[in-house]
């Protein structure tokens, strides 16, 4: 059995849940489970049933950043502890300077602020890792290097969106990238429609089984055909989809009761995307065939069972429309899923599959529930964001990102009773309006100017509907705008059609 033990000088500062949280992975970037425990009150114990190298993934509290996950280097398992506070320095600033260099080397110009910064997190880590004989005093000096590399990272990736932007606007200016508003279950308030229109050059229409066909056999078509309708009025292209859920609040209740008879249940998903996609062909751009099919749903279905459906939904959805682009799109792209879920399909080996397999999928879509849990994406940095999408843009296709992020943590009765709730705030003061429109302002320009970028899609636009997430719309409960909604106008007006 594979061990490692870590020092924690403030026994405070690592808590129950954060410790709940961590795990470790390896060069895969696939988490394994952990046994984790403590020894006298200071030193966090890891055990794993495999005895290979891996980085630690931790949440941490830091000053002006609020709960981040961060991440250790490279560590190999012995009996000697580390101290985890240094090394977590080792890792945020090794990052840091890692791709700092790779940018640097592909053009991007690093200003005067951003290289002090740097400069300042290598020496407080240098110091920090030369005081070790005063474990406090190591952990002091360690902190302040992970908030100054933190500090810089934001400042890397605002110039790495600037530049890169820039550029690519030279070469073709607006960019061609769609912004997608997902419209959600119900027809949007008509106070609703210009602000929408003017965020987004693109419109999700989700096409929700249990809206669609209550009863077997009897289909509603009222509330899509308007929402098309609705599209075309204002020029937006249009997403449709997902075709395959396997989450039971999406799902008639009559389709449940097949939850154990996975003939009949193919059957019933056959009917319904043929369906579903010959009464929409000719009005809709890009088919979202299947959404989150890698992990472990509220259906008792297996691995097999789940990739079954998956390519019965891509199969399904081409003979019904051959000209349409189609998606399909994983959920959890970290997989954090795989601590709690008895599954062998990691997102990424997931997506290789259906590529390899040549069934004529065009895009890959990345679902990125930023900061819920369970169910979501632990809150990360923007340079840990940016790594895995460039990651991810190694299989050959064009992603698409489908984003939520929330706007407060108090109780939300549209929410899902089986939605995770959101985690602290990754920055200082809380959630709220403003919190989500910073991270909206930070992290949507630099994802824009990746170009394997094809789409960015916000998840949950209207609060006011039944949803899944605590209020990660932009228009709140009463359909009033949040202050985000202002900061998509702007990018789009600045980059986009």
């Amino acid at each position: 059995m594979g061990l490692m033990r870590f020092l924690t000088p403030q026994r405070g500062r690592v808590s129950d849940e954060a410790v709940q949280h961590a795990y470790v992975a390896g060069l895969d970037c696939v988490p394994t489970a952990c046994h984790k425990s403590w020894e006298d009150n200071e030193l966090l114990r890891l055990e794993r049933q495999i005895n290979d190298s891996g980085n630690l993934h931790i949440p941490w509290q830091v000053d002006g950043h609020g709960e981040l996950l961060l991440s250790t280097a490279s560590l190999m398992e012995r009996e000697r502890p580390y101290h985890l506070p240094l090394e977590l320095a080792r890792g945020t600033v090794n990052r840091l300077r890692s791709r700092a260099d790779i940018w640097q080397m592909a053009g991007l110009k690093l200003t005067d602020e951003l290289e002090s910064q740097m400069a300042s997190a290598v020496s407080l880590f240098t110091h920090a890792a030369t005081s070790q004989d005063d474990a406090l005093a190591a952990a002091t000096a360690a902190e302040e290097a992970v908030r100054v590399s933190l500090d810089a990272i934001v400042l890397l990736g605002e110039q790495y969106a600037q530049q890169v932007l820039e550029f690519r606007r030279e070469e073709a200016s607006p960019l061609t990238t769609l912004l997608a508003g997902n419209m959600g279950d119900e027809l949007m308030p008509t106070n609703a429609e210009p602000m929408f229109g003017a965020a987004f050059n693109s419109a999700v229409v989700p096409m929700t089984w249990r809206e669609m066909e209550l009863v077997a056999g009897e289909r509603q078509w009222s509330l899509l055909d308007k929402q098309v309708q609705l599209c075309l009025r204002y020029g937006l292209r249009i997403i449709g989809g997902p075709l395959l859920r396997l989450d039971r609040d999406v799902l008639p209740d009559w389709v449940v009761g097949y939850a154990d008879d996975f003939e009949q249940l193919e059957a019933c998903y056959r009917d319904h995307i043929w369906s579903t996609v010959d009464h929409f062909r000719g009005q809709v751009h890009l088919w979202h065939c299947a959404a989150g099919t890698n992990a472990c749903g509220s259906l008792p279905l297996s691995d097999e069972q789940r990739l079954r459906l998956t390519v019965l939904a891509i199969e399904t959805t081409r003979l019904a429309d051959p000209r349409t682009p189609l998606m399909v799109s994983v959920n959890q792209p970290w997989a954090e899923y795989m601590l709690d879920c008895e599954t062998d399909l990691w997102p990424m080996h997931f997506a290789d599959m259906l590529v390899r397999a040549d069934l004529g999928v065009a895009g890959l879509g990345l679902e990125m529930n930023l900061g819920y849990w369970p169910g979501g994406t632990l809150p990360r940095d923007m340079l840990e964001i940016s790594d895995h999408v460039d990651q991810w843009s190694l299989l050959g296709l064009p992603l698409i990102l489908l984003l939520t992020m929330p706007s407060s943590d108090s109780e939300d009765p549209k929410a899902g009773g089986d939605a995770g709730r959101p985690l602290p705030s990754p920055q200082d003061g809380g959630l709220s309006g403003e919190s989500q429109k910073l991270q909206v302002e930070r992290l949507m320009p630099m994802l824009l100017a990746k170009q394997s970028v094809q789409a960015l899609v916000w998840n949950q636009v209207f609060d006011s509907m039944r949803h899944k997430y605590a209020h990660a719309g932009v228009f709140d409960t009463g359909c009033m705008p949040k202050p985000s909604l202002s900061s998509l106008i702007s990018l789009r007006r600045s980059h986009l059609e």
